[in-house]
C-alpha cells in the first residue's frame, strides 16, 4: 500500500473514532432537572421586557438558565409532543412568553397567577419568548 493511502486510513480512523465518542457523549448526557435549580425570579413581563429591548444582552443573561416565572396565564394548551403549554400574558397582545411543562401541572384557569421554573430557551422575533422543561411551583387563583 502506498503512503498516503497509510496516512488517509489512519486519519479516517481517528475521525470515526472522535465522532464515536463524541455521540456517545452527547446521548448519555443527564437531563437537567430543574427542580432542583436555583431560578432567576422575575416576572413574565420583566422577561418579556429584556427581549424586547436587548436581545443579545437578554441571551447573555437568561439563555441556557433557569427561570422562575410568575404572571398571568392567557390560555393552555397541548402541544403535539402531548406536553402542557401554557401562553402568560405580555403588555403587548401579539406577543406570549411560552412555556412548556415536563409533567401535566393540571387545569389552570385563564387570569390566574402562577408561578412556573423551566429552562430559557430564547427569543422567537416576532413571536414570544420560550421557556421549556418547567414545573409548576403555585398558584394563586
Amino acid at each position: 500500500m502506498k503512503k498516503w493511502t497509510k496516512i488517509i486510513l489512519i486519519l479516517a480512523t481517528i475521525a470515526a473514532l472522535i465522532g464515536s465518542i463524541m455521540v456517545y457523549r452527547i446521548f448519555t448526557k443527564p437531563h437537567r432537572d430543574v427542580t432542583s435549580e436555583a431560578g432567576v425570579k422575575m416576572t413574565a413581563q420583566q422577561l418579556f421586557n429584556a427581549f424586547k429591548a436587548d436581545e443579545v444582552a437578554a441571551n447573555a443573561l437568561y439563555l441556557d438558565k433557569a427561570i422562575e416565572l410568575s404572571g398571568e396565564v392567557l390560555d393552555q394548551s397541548t402541544n403535539q409532543d402531548g406536553q402542557s403549554v401554557v401562553n402568560f400574558k405580555t403588555d403587548d397582545p401579539f406577543f406570549v412568553i411560552n412555556c412548556t411543562f415536563k409533567t401535566h401541572p393540571g387545569e389552570l384557569k385563564p387570569s390566574s397567577t402562577i408561578t412556573f421554573k423551566g429552562i430559557c430557551t430564547g427569543y422567537i422575533p416576532d413571536a414570544n419568548v420560550v421557556v421549556n422543561e418547567g414545573v409548576l411551583v403555585g398558584v394563586k387563583p
